[in-house]
């Protein structure tokens, strides 16, 4: 389930999504990358880890741009509200190097202090998801009241590049904005962790994802296409170097519970 946040937070925050218990748990589920970073509540008793590592049990998580996929172990009960971020609020909230955090999937009272515990009390005494949605606003609007507007250049090109979904080039997307290519890298980096190259290569893998669920695997071609790859073959390619996984066995054999989290 996706809900919108509060109207003064639509530019940092995408939807908090809700996953709760009937997902299945001690199993292996796979985060891939779409363009944005997150803050996850837990609030029951849900454990992860990476492959290889200890699954911990942590009142909160956050994490950043992904490279291409995480492999994580899930064991207890899943009871989540994820705060699916913009690509730039992370660095806008927190100001925190994007690069840091890159990659990376962190206890938040480890890096955003104490507070983050709290909060995520709060949440799991509150009596219904509406209340927790209130609590959630408040939380985040608390973070922005001195600063509550990003670089508007960032915005920019992320809008820009999710109209186009993903398909344009970065000599385009700089005279689009007037600016320069290195400004505007250099601006990427530290506010959402990867080139504005990364992030266009994300938003259009995502979007052919969507295509999928919506139009099936037999129509490939078509879902290719569609989303600005060459052929088909390109497609796939691409699709498995993020994902790890081809758009055939993403539509078959994956149990997506939300479009870049798979139960494998």
């Amino acid at each position: 389930m996706q809900i919108r946040p509060h109207p003064g937070l639509a530019h940092l925050i995408r939807h908090y999504l809700v996953l709760d218990g009937s997902s299945a748990v001690n199993s292996m589920h796979r985060l891939f990358a779409d363009g944005n970073t997150g803050v996850v509540f837990n609030l029951d008793s849900a454990a992860l880890c990476t492959a290889g590592n200890r699954p911990a049990q942590h009142s909160c998580w956050v994490y950043g741009q992904v490279k291409a996929y995480h492999d994580l172990l899930l064991t207890g009960s899943i009871n989540w509200v994820v705060a699916v971020l913009q690509p730039y609020a992370a660095y806008h909230f927190w100001k925190v190097p994007a690069t840091e955090w890159f990659n990376g999937l962190f206890p938040a009272n480890e890096v955003l202090g104490r507070g983050m515990d709290r909060i995520s009390i709060e949440l799991a005494k509150a009596k219904d998801l509406l209340a927790r949605v209130k609590l959630i606003d408040t939380f985040f609007l608390q973070e922005i009241d001195q600063n509550p507007y990003p670089d508007p250049l960032i915005i920019q090109a992320v809008q820009y590049i999710n109209e186009h979904e993903g398909s344009l080039s970065l000599e385009g997307l700089t005279k689009n904005l007037a600016v320069s290519e290195r400004t505007l890298e250099r601006k990427f980096n530290l506010q959402v962790g990867v080139t504005p190259k990364r992030l266009a290569d994300i938003v259009r893998l995502t979007r052919s994802a969507k295509r999928m669920q919506r139009l099936g695997a037999r129509q490939l071609t078509g879902v290719a296409y569609e989303s600005g790859f060459f052929d088909q073959a390109h497609f796939i390619k691409e699709f498995k170097k993020y994902t790890g996984i081809t758009p055939q066995q993403y539509h078959t054999q994956a149990h997506p519970l939300a479009l870049n989290f798979l139960q494998l």
